[in-house]
């Protein structure tokens, strides 16, 4: 059994001895290495979590300026589109006016021809008629 005597006290003493010297050799020490290691880890976890938010602001702003690009480009290519319609527009007008005059001056000259033509007939057929009618009746006009 357990006898309270001075052992009780020596070996209480002991202990408390024993605790003093391990918190000052052991306890101490690896406190302050793990108190470090936190610190540590807490200041990496702030830079990492600093250099995650530029990272992220990097990409942000890049997506924005290819956003921007996209959108002038879009722009370009509409005003292109534009610049091309309204040259088609005016290529085709031209075009259809200069096929109208054609059209037209060709029209005058088949009239002239068509005039042309018609006053030989008349000839023609004057001179045939009377050559016809001298024929048939046999005689000179």
């Amino acid at each position: 059994m357990i006898s309270v005597d001075v052992t009780l006290f020596i070996q209480i003493g002991n202990f408390l001895l024993l605790v003093f010297l391990m918190n000052i050799v052991l306890y101490r020490p690896i406190r302050r290495l793990v108190g470090e290691r936190n610190q540590f880890v807490s200041e990496q976890r702030e830079d990492i979590e600093q250099a995650d938010a530029e990272a992220n602001n990097a990409v942000r702003t890049f997506e924005d300026s290819i956003k921007a690009a996209r959108l002038r480009g879009r722009q370009k290519v509409q005003e292109m589109k534009d610049a091309a319609y309204i040259a088609e527009k005016d290529l085709l007008e031209r075009a259809h006016q200069g096929a109208g005059q054609e059209v037209q001056a060709v029209k005058e000259k088949i009239q002239q021809d068509m005039g042309t033509v018609r006053d030989q007939l008349k000839q023609q057929v004057q001179a045939f008629s009377k050559d016809l009618a001298q024929r048939v009746l046999g005689r000179s006009l």
